[in-house]
């Protein structure tokens, strides 16, 4: 019997998960912190975010604030083993996991990857109309400066398939929460600065299309 409970207690010891190190630790705290300041374009926002343990997988899970002008919503990571990759990212309950698809990567519109392009309206207009495409999981940040009691008008419109978008006020909470591309946007701002309208493509094809932006 004792023989037993001995190799059935090494057995449970060799499933059970590594703890994690203070150094990793202190990794995934930045790297949860990062994609919420990511996902709410506020790269300087504050941030407290805690280690809650890990699941009985092994997946390593993260909480905690970031702080916004007159809000703090809830954030949630967690990371698979091996490699500590993250798989879910949640905001105040709601399941953004989707987002980490679309900004993993950097730069030049690769599958899987966000890019920012500064949107000029030619002299003398008040609009815009680009050309563009995404590979599958990509997003594109189209950011115009404009002003409070301004209005702006949104299109965007695929050329075949479908895609999604959303918009971000310059403190970096929504003026428009994600919604699918047959949807228009127009609506008044009540911020000064740089507006972020971000184009993603949820669907495994490459997805050609037309946006366009208008200002009054």
């Amino acid at each position: 019997m004792k023989l037993r409970t001995a190799v059935t207690a090494a057995a449970l010891a060799l499933a059970a998960p590594l703890p994690a190190t203070a150094q990793s630790v202190g990794i995934l705290l930045d790297r949860c912190a990062s994609v919420a300041r990511d996902y709410f374009n506020a790269p300087s926002a504050q941030t407290n975010m805690r280690y809650n343990g890990a699941r009985v997988d092994g997946t390593e899970t993260i909480g905690g604030e970031i702080y916004l002008r007159g809000r703090a919503p809830y954030i949630a990571c967690a990371f698979t083993r091996p490699g500590l990759r993250q798989t879910e990212f949640f905001v105040d309950g709601q399941d953004q996991s989707g987002f980490l698809r679309a900004s993993s990567g950097g730069g030049g519109g690769g599958a899987g990857q966000t890019d920012t392009v500064r949107v000029q309206f030619p002299a003398g207009t008040s609009g815009t109309e680009l050309s563009d495409n995404l590979a599958p999981g990509a997003s594109r940040r189209y950011v115009l400066g404009a002003g409070d009691g301004q209005f702006l008008y949104v299109r965007v419109a695929p050329w075949s398939g479908s895609l999604d978008y959303q918009i971000f006020n310059p403190d970096g909470s929504f003026l428009l929460d994600m919604v699918p591309s047959r949807q228009e946007y127009r609506g008044q701002l009540w911020q000064d600065g740089d507006h972020v309208v971000e184009v993603i493509n949820r669907t495994n094809r490459t997805v050609s299309y037309n946006v366009i932006f208008g200002i009054d």
